[in-house]
């Protein structure tokens, strides 16, 4: 199980969100992959898989090209978190 704060959840949000708007034009799979991933963060207790902690990093850094709007420190912070999860034995 991992736990992440409300602010670290805002953001993975925000990154799958924008996530969605790009895949827009995707197949129905891709959306639905991404919606499963949006789901699981929403939970108190949240389960998700090495392959789902990397897609997380690829769409935050989606918001480093909006730093008008977040963080660049902690959005970097965020992926690096992720990265010590996803590298874990």
């Amino acid at each position: 199980m991992i736990h992440f704060t409300p602010e670290e959840k805002n953001l993975i949000l925000a990154a799958i969100q924008y996530e969605k708007e790009i895949q827009d034009k995707a197949d129905d799979e891709e959306i639905d992959y991404v919606e499963e991933i949006e789901e699981e963060i929403q939970r108190e207790n949240i389960f998700i898989s090495r392959r789902n902690i990397d897609s997380i990093v690829i769409y935050l850094g989606h918001l480093l090209d909006k730093a008008h709007q977040y963080n660049n420190a902690e959005v970097l912070s965020l992926e690096s978190k992720l990265d010590d999860l996803s590298n874990l034995p």
